[in-house]
């Protein structure tokens, strides 16, 4: 197939569960590496992006002994429920799982923004939006704009009103 990318490493072990993964390293430049582990038993693949900024951080280079450091580095990681690809080499970011689903609206629930929580924030946000009725990338920027000018966990500096009172204390 055209445009099909070939894996500039592969190996095979076996991870944290005892199962062999095929492991395949893909070059994505200028954007890092792709890294792929994929079960045959179960016919489950995970995957890890890297970036280049990750393995100059690591001093890795996509040589062939740095890959198979690389791959003997990987593990299998349960966060927040969901299996992921991990490095233990210090320098490659460890992964963050994104809610989806009812993780989102539960995440959203529990989030506070000021005394209320995220979800009563974008909702007023939105209604403002609706009153305002700007058209297409307008309306992406007008809301940006509003929810940082109302954002209620902005930091703020609270300044003595007597710079010699307080001194003198």
């Amino acid at each position: 197939m055209a445009g099909r990318k070939v894996a500039i490493y592969n190996c095979a072990r076996a991870l944290d569960d005892n199962d062999i993964y095929i492991l395949q390293m893909f070059d994505t430049s200028p954007s890092g590496l792709l890294v792929k582990a994929y079960r045959q038993t179960e016919s489950v693949e995970y995957f890890m992006p890297i970036t280049e900024s990750e393995l100059d951080n690591a001093a890795l280079s996509r040589s062939q002994q740095a890959l198979s450091k690389l791959a003997e580095s990987l593990s299998l990681v349960e966060l927040s429920g969901k299996l992921v690809l991990m490095s233990s080499i210090t320098g490659i970011i460890k992964p963050k799982v994104l809610p989806s689903g009812d993780g989102v609206r539960q995440f959203i629930g529990r989030t506070k923004a000021g005394r209320d929580t995220l979800s009563d924030f974008l909702s007023e946000a939105l209604s403002e939006l609706c009153k305002e009725k700007p058209v297409g990338l307008d309306a992406v920027r007008w809301l940006g704009q509003w929810i940082l000018k109302n954002n209620p966990n902005q930091p703020t500096v609270e300044e003595p009103t007597d710079m010699n009172a307080t001194l003198q204390t």
